[in-house]
């Protein structure tokens, strides 16, 4: 029986639930819930996965959550599956029968690769199709808040358009077209725009290279520059986080979870005025009393957020009564499916990886 050390994220669990046996019922249950409304039959899928991976169950997982903890497991381990913990010369020390380190992501991100490698170690990645779906939801956002659908959405009779303050009416088509007869204002291109990308992790490129595709600049700021071939690949240039915020006309959030208030009241008064913030990342990264006073000043154009500060929110929170505020409760990452099939492919190739005569 094979022997794999997982990081503790929960995205990652469901592995241990497919491929161990000692995997707690509960657990089982509680994926099983967690898909249905995208895959009703779990069971069946999970048959099906196993089946393309032949030989990986039985399988013993370790889940591990600090580097003691990936240490005192890695002599063991013939796989290791992870996602921000670091593998290099200390941890290549304590795995003499390792065979492969799979990657949750798209970038070999903390991994030596060259010593694994030199060792005869595989190393694996995933671009993951969740990341690429939050990225789609970031960009949809911003486009909503460009065309401002969200005031707009039905506004097509003349009753509907004057009820809601607008002053409609036809032009004199025999001289001029007649487009934008409910004469909106206010709505604006992307394209030739300057987008802020708080955050060029995988999630953050994904969007970059998006944004760029359609005529936009892309500029990005985080704690450590990422690499020349990273910048390249996404099409983003480096800034400072308050030249960040001059300069865009949109700014997406893109932070992990122990960012708190990097959006506080003075990153607002940078922001040029009218811009646009998305958050599709962590709802704590932007002060939320500082973002009120922001939007209720007119200072910015609109939020857009898929990450809420009580989930579910509640009825009578201001955000809702606002109408360039565009909320959606925590879908970015899109269908069940996107991340399910990360996970199908990763079982595959470690299944292939063990079975394979190294000998």
């Amino acid at each position: 029986m094979a022997t794999i050390v997982m990081e503790n994220d929960p995205a990652l669990r469901i592995i241990r639930v497919l491929v161990d046996p000692d995997s707690p019922p509960e657990h089982r249950a509680a994926f099983a819930e967690y898909i249905a409304h995208d895959v009703p039959d779990f069971e069946s899928w999970a048959d099906e996965t196993l089946l393309n991976a032949p030989g990986l169950y039985p399988c013993r997982v370790i889940m591990v959550d600090s580097v003691g903890e990936l240490h005192q497991a890695l002599p063991g381990a013939d796989g290791l599956i992870k996602e921000d913990l670091a593998f290099g010369a200390a941890e290549l020390a304590c795995a003499p029968r390792l065979r492969l380190v799979q990657h949750y992501g798209g970038r070999a991100y903390n991994v030596d690769t060259e010593a694994c490698l030199a060792r005869g170690i595989a190393v694996l990645t995933q671009r993951r199709r969740t990341n690429i779906a939050v990225a789609e939801h970031a960009l949809t956002m911003l486009m909503a808040l460009s065309k401002r659908l969200t005031e707009i959405d039905g506004m097509v009779t003349m009753a509907r358009l004057r009820s809601s303050g607008f002053c409609p009416g036809a032009f004199s088509t025999g001289y001029t077209a007649n487009a934008n007869w409910s004469r909106i204002p206010g709505l604006r291109t992307l394209s030739g725009q300057t987008l802020g990308v708080i955050g060029l992790g995988e999630i953050g490129s994904e969007l970059a290279r998006m944004a760029t595709g359609i005529g936009m600049r892309v500029v990005y700021h985080q704690r450590n520059r990422a690499s020349v071939a990273v910048e390249r690949a996404s099409g983003a240039a480096y800034t400072r986080l308050d030249d960040l915020l001059k300069i865009s006309d949109s700014v997406s959030m893109h932070v992990p979870k122990h960012v708190v208030n990097l959006i506080d009241a003075r990153a607002f008064s940078l922001m040029k005025p009218g811009a646009f913030l998305v958050n599709t990342a962590r709802a704590p990264s932007v002060d939320r009393t500082a973002m009120l006073a922001a939007l209720n000043s007119g200072r910015i154009g609109g939020v857009a957020l898929d990450v809420l500060y009580d989930e579910p929110m509640h009825d009578n929170d201001e955000l809702l009564k606002l109408s360039n505020v565009l909320l959606t409760p925590h879908l970015a990452g899109g269908s069940r499916l996107n991340g399910l099939t990360d996970v199908r492919e990763m079982i595959v190739r470690i299944s292939n990886e063990l079975r394979t005569d190294r000998n």
